[in-house]
């Protein structure tokens, strides 16, 4: 399969790869079906979008999918969500609002 660059993938492609991108790092981290976790990773990573948008995508368009997680698009991405999803929470806080 060809590299895919952002700017050929709509928002909800986009998105979709983020969700997965989440899920199979838990996958890997977490002992049980990181599937429990899918509304709220969906719901994180979408308000994730909503807030970095620029950061996330925009700056980073013109990049494959493989070029944007070795840049520091990636790093806010993996800073605000890939870490709070595989820290050592455990599953408890996942639920509870962060303040």
């Amino acid at each position: 399969m060809a590299p895919v660059k952002l700017n050929d993938m709509s928002f909800g492609e986009f998105q979709n790869f983020l969700v997965k991108t989440v899920m199979d790092k838990m996958d890997s981290s977490f002992d049980q079906s990181p599937l429990v976790y899918f509304p709220i990773v969906h719901d994180r990573v979408e308000s994730f979008l909503l807030v970095h948008w620029e950061e996330a995508w925009e700056n980073c368009s013109t990049m494959t999918t493989e070029e944007w997680e070795a840049s520091s698009c990636y790093e806010v991405f993996k800073q605000e969500v890939l870490d709070e999803f595989t820290s050592s929470l455990n599953e408890k806080d996942l639920y509870e609002p962060h303040h």
